[in-house]
């Protein structure tokens, strides 16, 4: 496993391990502790040797498995409409084999099972498919996890921490999963659901990363690329970007062999801008939903697209995986196996800034189901109680002074909207501390918020300013509480979480004071739409511009 982790520089890459490479020199290869190429470590101890040996086989240094994920759907065992669903994987090694993964009530795939001609007639089980297969979903389904930290492996190739897999995917939703991995996905009929938009950005941007583009620039850079792609015309005489940009949407083999070769400062392989590409998908789907709901048309394709199988994607369902993302970026912030660069700092920083933003855009009461502040995401998030949602992992980033006036914009929104006092007064505090870090700011006056149109009772000014104070619960803590299913074996419906108390003060309207410097645009709009400005200033914390000066790493 050294062989992988030293050809991968930084947390950029999918395969990028957050343990301290200094301590993958004590793995020992018969030891009871392997390591994945994913970074994850497993406890195999309590394994029988037979599957020991297959998982050490699957994550092999030496010679590891070629495995490619090439797409995924939703099936059902039997031909009537109340049959149950499991989740199908297709991979590619050699020759393509094929993953199912059933709810435990299911009667043919209760227990996961791989199609390869090692488990169909060796009855090998697990194979390597399927420990490939889990910890690729492990590490994006546990994004909380330390460095260091290890998982429990099972028998069937999975790790205890993980739960069960074909709940811990439908709460996820396969679709959203599947933009995490780079994979396709089919209807029940075996048809190919539209490229989302999160695979076209991320191709474009290796394209403009193969180009040389400066990160400033990769918002603007071929732009009708998107348009230009066709699974049945891969080829463009006289356009080689063009070119490249189908063939990376083609092939995963191709875009994996070029994506563990880019550099942890290209656009591509930040993991900050994969997490704002998953917010920009959760909050799309919510959309979605919610025209479902009024729209008949709008409701059969999702049905066809199964994704009325896996239950609703409400403002409860949008919650949860919001602040599992915010969650997210905390972990690579506050708990990596080193400090963040400069660029880096700025990238978490305008990914958080962009969630918030896009969550206080999103004042709606149309998301069905529960009463009005259960169909609102902001009112679960921000309008109902102070969990620090955003705010407190953004103190870890005051430095990150270019953000500023974004802050002030979404001040104005939380003004308008109301928010309990003291969230309104951390946020407050986050911005003068923020603007304190350059000169120029600092000399500005300090921003008053005015009151007047506040629909809920004023928040009083501040006297002071100190650090942002604790709140009562961290966001890992509320990621880590799950959802709990219908009991249905068709779909797992997650739980509405109950009404806060609306006791206590809310936070008032604010105009915007002194503007910031940079002015980044962290834009995250609902409509999952490609966020706009980004890397359109640089940090002054970093030159995230210096691309590709990095030595490259080994194929």
């Amino acid at each position: 496993m050294q062989s992988v982790q030293k050809k991968l520089a930084g947390p950029g890459s999918d395969h990028y391990s957050d343990s301290d490479e200094s301590n993958w020199e004590e793995d020992d290869e018969v030891g009871d502790v392997v390591t994945s190429p994913s970074g994850l470590r497993y406890n195999i101890r309590h394994l029988s040797p037979t599957t020991q040996k297959v998982v050490r086989g699957a994550f092999n240094d030496q010679e590891p498995p070629k495995i490619y994920l090439e797409s995924c759907g939703i099936k059902e065992e039997g031909t009537s409409g109340d049959s149950a669903h499991f989740y199908a994987f297709q991979m590619h090694e050699v020759v393509p084999c094929s993953v199912r993964i059933g709810a435990r009530e299911s009667t043919r795939w209760s227990l996961p099972q791989c199609r390869c001609p090692e488990a169909r007639y060796r009855r090998k089980r697990p194979c390597k498919h399927l420990v490939w297969l889990f910890d690729s979903i492990s590490k994006k389904a546990l994004p909380t996890l330390g460095p260091g930290s290890e998982l429990t492996m099972t028998e069937l190739g999975y790790p205890e921490e993980l739960g069960d897999p074909f709940r811990c995917i439908s709460e996820y939703r396969l679709d959203v999963l599947a933009d995490s991995l780079h994979s396709d996905v089919i209807t029940r009929n075996g048809d190919a659901v539209p490229m989302s938009t999160a695979r076209i950005s991320e191709a474009r941007e290796m394209v403009a990363a193969l180009a040389g583009v400066e990160t400033r620039d990769i918002a603007t850079f071929r732009p009708d690329l998107d348009s230009s792609f066709s699974r049945n015309d891969l080829i463009h005489r006289g356009d080689l970007e063009a070119t490249m940009f189908s063939l990376i949407l083609a092939s995963q083999s191709l875009a994996d062999s070029i994506r563990t070769q880019l550099v942890s400062s290209d656009l591509a392989v930040d993991p900050f801008r994969a997490i704002q590409r998953r917010a920009t998908r959760i909050i799309s789907e919510l959309d979605t939903y919610s025209l479902s709901l009024q729209s008949p048309a709008v409701a059969s394709k999702r049905r066809a697209e199964g994704k009325e199988a896996e239950g609703p994607r409400n403002v409860s369902w949008a919650a949860v995986q919001i602040r599992s993302c915010v969650a997210h970026v905390d972990q690579l912030v506050s708990r990596g196996s080193r400090p963040l660069a400069g660029p880096e700092r700025a990238s978490a920083a305008r990914t958080l800034v962009g969630i918030l933003k896009a969550v206080a855009s999103h004042n709606l009461d149309s998301h069905g189901g529960g009463t009005a502040d259960d169909r609102n995401l902001y009112m679960c998030l921000v309008g109902n109680q102070d969990t620090g949602f955003v705010y407190s992992v953004l103190d870890k980033l005051v430095d990150q002074s270019q953000f500023v006036e974004e802050l002030e914009l979404i001040m104005e929104l939380i003004g308008q909207y109301g928010a309990p006092e003291s969230y309104v007064a951390n946020l407050r505090r986050l911005i003068t501390r923020m603007r304190s870090h350059t000169g120029e700011d600092s000399r500005r006056p300090s921003v008053t918020f005015s009151t007047e149109s506040a629909p809920r009772s004023a928040t009083p000014p501040l006297e002071g300013v100190p650090p942002v104070g604790p709140r009562p619960e961290s966001v890992s803590e509320r990621v880590s509480g799950g959802l709990s299913g219908s009991g249905n074996v068709h779909f797992l419906t997650p739980d509405i979480p109950a009404s806060a108390s609306r006791s206590g003060s809310r936070g008032g309207r604010s105009p915007r004071g002194g503007r910031g410097r940079g002015a980044d645009t962290a834009s995250l709009g609902p409509s999952g739409a490609q966020p706009s400005g980004v890397g359109s200033k640089r940090s002054t914390s970093g030159n995230s511009q210096d691309r590709g000066k990095g030595q490259k790493r080994p194929r």
